[in-house]
């Protein structure tokens, strides 16, 4: 087996980390940042801290932190019916994902469907498990139903992301039935990533269904304190599923991670219980500042309903070549539809959990390296433009 190529968006990482003396503006994270003055401090030292690197956790999570996220499901997801019997603490929701997809192949799963675009990882993981995925042209509407049944003729993963990365549509309130009605089949199982569900701008939020999954073994929820507490670094994710699901995935977490890092675990116990509000309200003035300052940009068109990142219409038809010429004409760095299957021609995500100010900065450059591009027919790769 040949060993995979680095991504497009890695590559052009690489490139400007190789050429630290020069002035890049870097557009790709989807990870909101919190504002200045806002950022949680440095969890302080204390015994359970001291005493964790010298012994393992339990393998389904720190019982803290469990009691943490229950306390969350609540009061966020408004559950009535979710306690610890229903929490596996996880490396990340990448982590949960792939433990969840593996559980599911030993199962018998060979098949699993995704709206389009998925993030490339989710694909990855999936074809990893030994599942083969299909992109199907879902509408995040009851019009769904038909089209899933009739794709679900064998074992069957339905792999649902809501708020949706990277076009930030929502769970609507007529999508529960959906969901409920394939969770009921046997022969289907949802999968429903949520690890944007603190960025739900809707008039008519809908909050993740874990009491669905709580009582009902046809539909587990995954998350993680990356994107909604702006935490990637803990690694901390987490599995919210009916109490049988959760009993056979601790063991095969048990022996593929023994137990997930004490100290991490502990400090999302403080981020969970800080909360995020400011998080979520920095997001909402990116979202703002987009709109203030998108005009005049040919991809500006309204905004989505939820997530923290734009998926933009740049109108170029080589993206790629695209975004390598922005890279080095006007050091942009920006991630482009090869992050997501299947690629769609012309398609960035642009991020709205950045400051005002780079906000500003960022759409001004990449109207300009627009305007470069239309100048140059995209042949340019000379003196470097200064769009900073």
């Amino acid at each position: 087996m040949t060993a995979p190529e680095l991504s497009a968006l890695q590559r052009r990482l690489n490139i400007a980390e190789s050429r630290p003396g020069e002035d890049w503006l870097v557009l790709v994270e989807n990870v909101p940042e919190w504002p200045e003055g806002a950022r949680p401090p440095a969890e302080a030292p204390h015994a359970a801290h001291a005493g964790a690197p010298f012994s393992y956790e339990a393998s389904q999570g720190h019982p803290r932190l469990t009691e943490a996220l229950v306390k969350r499901e609540h009061e966020v997801s408004a559950s009535r019916l979710a306690d610890e019997s229903h929490i596996l603490v996880t490396a990340g929701g990448m982590h949960a994902i792939g433990l969840l997809l593996r559980d599911l192949a030993g199962q018998g799963y060979r098949k699993a469907v995704h709206a389009t675009p998925v993030f490339c990882g989710v694909r990855d993981s999936m074809r990893a498990a030994g599942i083969r995925n299909k992109a199907l042209p879902l509408t995040g509407t009851s019009d769904d139903l038909a089209l899933l049944r009739s794709e679900c003729t064998e074992p069957t993963v339905v792999y649902v992301n809501l708020p949706h990365n990277p076009t930030g549509e929502v769970l609507r309130p007529g999508y529960l039935d959906v969901l409920a009605t394939l969770a009921e089949r046997p022969d289907v199982h949802v999968v429903y990533d949520a690890v944007y569900d603190s960025f739900d701008f809707g008039p008519d939020r809908c909050p993740t269904p874990v009491d669905l999954a709580v009582s009902e073994p046809g539909l587990t929820i995954v998350n993680s304190v990356s994107k909604n507490y702006g935490r990637p670094g803990d690694r901390i994710g987490w599995i919210v599923a009916a109490e049988e699901n959760i009993r056979r995935l601790v063991p095969r977490l048990e022996w593929e991670a023994v137990s997930i890092n004490g100290r991490a675990q502990l400090d999302a116990v403080a981020a969970i219980s800080r909360g995020n509000t400011e998080l979520v309200e920095a997001v909402r003035a990116g979202r703002a500042a987009y709109l203030t300052h998108s005009r005049g940009l040919a991809a500006a068109g309204p905004l989505p309903l939820g997530g923290t990142q734009l998926w933009l219409d740049l109108g170029v038809e080589d993206i790629e070549r695209f975004a390598d010429f922005a890279l080095e004409r006007h050091h942009l760095v920006l991630t482009t539809s090869a992050n997501y299957a299947p690629v769609l021609p012309g398609r960035i995500r642009f991020p709205t959990g950045i400051p005002a100010q780079r906000m500003r900065r960022g759409l001004t450059a990449i109207h300009q390296a627009l305007e470069d591009w239309k100048t140059n027919d995209g042949k340019g790769t000379g003196d470097h433009g200064d769009s900073r």
